[in-house]
């Protein structure tokens, strides 16, 4: 018993010294590890902590590869831009509805207002709008965006049906420009009209550009067409109807062309009555405006508000007056004498009827002429500025850098949807507006703030 007893504590012993040497080497070889991790950790805190905050760039890390010469891309707010050009052609028509002016004007030497009322009878040219354009400068999504609105867009107004041609007419740009913001949802910051006739004189100040058409341009004898020919009823001599092929004038040819004055008359006159009529349009519209915001961006700030001062001032006068040409000398009333005091000398040769009875001369009719309004003006062109806005100088110098965004940012044309609906016998041809289409087009343009 006392034997094993003493087995059983050498062997507990000799165990215990045997643990007791791999603990301590154990121990050692653990704590030297967290010494060693916890110095690297506390030499790298301290690293971060002395730097003071500064990013430190990888050593694997490599230079950035944008060209440092490269001009930054434009910055700014974005801006909306309605632009508006209508038929008004005063140099070359005179009947247009008299304004209250004109009719106050022509009426004041009367008593009474009787000399007005042939106003309810008369038929009078309204000035329509022939193209509307909406540009979009996107300093968000780096795009400007053009989209075309057809003139003979008919939208529902609380006096019916009526195109937007109409209600520029009607109201105003003002109006029409509310109307693009309803169909939109971008909100119309500045609005720009320029008249028909003056735009050879844009030419003049801006210079030409060279735009591609996509079709042909004729004239009918009555409208511009992009039509090749006309078909003209006749009723022949068996009373069946037969339709003659009637070819049309051309004036320009599809291609490149450098525009001139003349060109953008004929090019804004061009009559829309097909779909394809509308996206011919559309194009070279849109390439026409683009390339005059290139033009006009691509000047220095200072030449820019020159270039904005000519087109808004009221630099046009109207025709000088010819002097008034001397009264001719009043000859002496004479007195109302019951014989001629200055009988002629010469012999009157008298006829007779073939009774033998002395002839007596028919008096000569006077020719009639058809009595004109008073309130019709002359052929003129009246004084106003090639381009009519409320854009100021100081709005300019504050979004410059943001209109200059149009030579570098992506072009994007949006076509408004519109459905076409044919001529029927009682409406002409017309293309009906989409709004909820039209705006989820928009949608990704409409920001807050700017909206």
């Amino acid at each position: 018993m006392l034997s094993a007893l003493k087995n059983f504590g050498v062997t507990f012993l000799v165990a215990a010294l045997i643990f007791g040497v791999l603990a301590y080497f154990g121990a050692m070889f653990v704590s030297r590890t967290v010494n060693d991790l916890l110095d690297e950790g506390d030499a790298e805190l301290t690293n971060i902590i002395n730097t003071d905050g500064e990013e430190t760039a990888p050593a694997e890390s490599k230079p950035a590869t944008e060209d440092p010469t490269e001009d930054p891309l434009p910055s700014g707010k974005s801006v909306n831009c309605l632009f508006v050009v209508d038929d008004y052609r005063p140099d070359l028509y005179n009947d247009y509805t008299p304004d209250v002016e004109t009719i106050e004007a022509a009426t004041a030497e009367f008593d009474n207002a009787v000399p007005t009322l042939g106003m309810l009878s008369a038929k009078f040219r309204s000035i329509g709008a022939s193209a509307i354009v909406l540009v979009r400068i996107d300093t968000n999504r780096k795009q400007v965006v053009y989209t075309y609105f057809t003139p003979e867009m008919r939208v529902y107004t609380p006096a019916g049906y009526r195109t937007l041609s109409e209600i520029y007419s009607i109201y105003g740009v003002g109006q029409l420009a509310e109307y693009v913001n309803a169909f939109t949802g971008l909100r119309i910051e500045y609005t720009y009209t320029i008249d028909g006739f003056r735009l050879d004189e844009l030419t003049e100040v801006l210079g030409s550009v060279t735009v591609s058409l996509p079709r042909d341009i004729y004239d009918d004898g009555t409208k511009i067409t992009m039509e090749f020919e006309t078909l003209v009823e006749h009723i022949g001599t068996d009373g069946w109807p037969w339709m003659e092929h009637v070819p049309n004038q051309w004036l320009l040819g599809a291609g490149d062309r450098t525009v001139t004055g003349e060109d953008l008359f004929t090019l804004n006159s061009v009559e829309v009555h097909t779909e394809a009529d509308r996206d011919a349009k559309q194009n070279y519209t849109l390439s026409l405006v683009r390339e005059y915001l290139k033009l006009f961006a691509s000047l220095g700030e200072e030449d820019a508000v020159d270039m904005l001062a000519r087109l808004t001032a009221d630099i046009h006068k109207p025709e000088e007056q010819t002097a008034a040409e001397p009264e001719p000398e009043t000859e002496p009333i004479e007195e109302d004498l019951p014989f001629d005091p200055n009988p002629s000398t010469e012999p009157v040769e008298q006829i007779f009827n073939e009774d033998g009875t002395l002839a007596v001369p028919e008096e000569e009719e006077e020719e009639e002429t058809e009595a004109q309004p008073l309130w019709v003006q002359p052929l003129y062109e009246p004084s106003t500025p090639i381009l009519k806005t409320e854009f100021t100088e100081a709005d300019l110098r504050a979004l410059f850098e943001t209109l200059t965004a149009v030579e570098v940012y992506e072009n994007v044309n949006i076509t408004y949807p519109c459905t076409f609906i044919p001529a029927t016998d009682n409406t002409p041809e017309s293309f009906e507006v989409r709004p909820k289409d039209g705006l989820n087009l928009f949608a990704a343009y409409r920001t807050a703030g700017e909206s």
